[in-house]
């Protein structure tokens, strides 16, 4: 489908302000729709934009879900999913509807694909691990947030990587050249996908927990959790139950034992 044509015969005008950047490239859109597991799957989407991403998650899965808030895409969208029945339209801002809200509207368990608009990945992102049907998130993210997202160990290893990596295991599928976009953004892209860990879930409690691990890198986790009213007792017997000295940092003990270490205090 040409779908710049269809935007021109539209007039749409794209909005900086939704971080709309849409991708034309249908075997690029197919990949994204493969890597994110769409074939036979429940999917929601969030930022249907021009609908292209969509048609390739549509021709796949059982039931689409896209989600969109601009509605002078929705004419855009009524002619570019022309003929697909296994799409459901969404105007609602998923942000506001909260994800125990999304969760019921959808009703079964599904995966998130989605390009994402870069200034609510990271929002977006840990409200779907908060969720208790999203098995798996696919979406494209700046390639500099992917690679914090991975990172094990280091300087990048950080709250960031911690959190997502404590309920989750991220892999970045491709890099996406900042060209394969319209409008051409500043920064390079990557398709970042993350798979559930069975028996885990999310929580403020734990990016708080890790938030305070993190606090000061330099600094050990005994320093660091004791600054926060923390017994330092409670911390050296947890990581000495958790195989580590008292000297250890937080990006020693990888996103895991980290989790461990706050039931073990019981900050989870």
């Amino acid at each position: 489908m040409d779908y710049e044509s269809v935007l021109i015969k539209h007039r749409f005008k794209y909005k900086k302000s939704l971080g709309q950047n849409f991708i034309f490239d249908d075997e690029l859109l197919d990949e994204i729709a493969e890597a994110g597991g769409a074939d036979g799957a429940t999917v929601v989407e969030i930022g249907a934009g021009a609908g292209t991403l969509s048609r390739a998650i549509a021709k796949r899965c059982k039931k689409l879900h896209a989600f969109e808030i601009d509605a002078e895409l929705f004419p855009i969208l009524a002619e570019t999913l022309d003929g697909f029945d296994n799409v459901q339209l969404m105007s609602n801002d998923v942000t506001e509807l909260g994800i125990e809200t999304v969760d019921m509207l959808i009703g079964e368990p599904y995966t998130v694909i989605a390009n994402l608009p870069y200034y609510i990945t990271t929002p977006l992102i840990f409200m779907f691990l908060k969720s208790e049907l999203c098995g798996s998130i696919t979406c494209l993210v700046q390639k500099e947030v992917a690679e914090r997202v991975c990172a094990k160990d280091g300087g990048d290893f950080g709250v960031l990587s911690a959190s997502v990596q404590a309920v989750a295991e991220p892999r970045i599928v491709r890099i996406v050249k900042s060209w394969a976009f319209d409008p051409q953004p500043d920064v390079d892209s990557a398709v970042l996908r993350l798979d559930r860990v069975a028996g885990t879930a999310y929580s403020d409690e734990l990016h708080a927990f890790l938030k305070d691990c993190f606090a000061q890198k330099r600094k050990t986790l005994v320093n660091n959790l004791t600054s926060v009213g923390v017994a330092k007792a409670d911390v050296t017997a947890a990581l000495d139950k958790l195989g580590f000295s008292p000297t250890a940092r937080a990006e020693e003990l990888g996103a895991a034992k980290l989790r461990e270490l706050g039931e073990f205090l019981g900050k989870l």
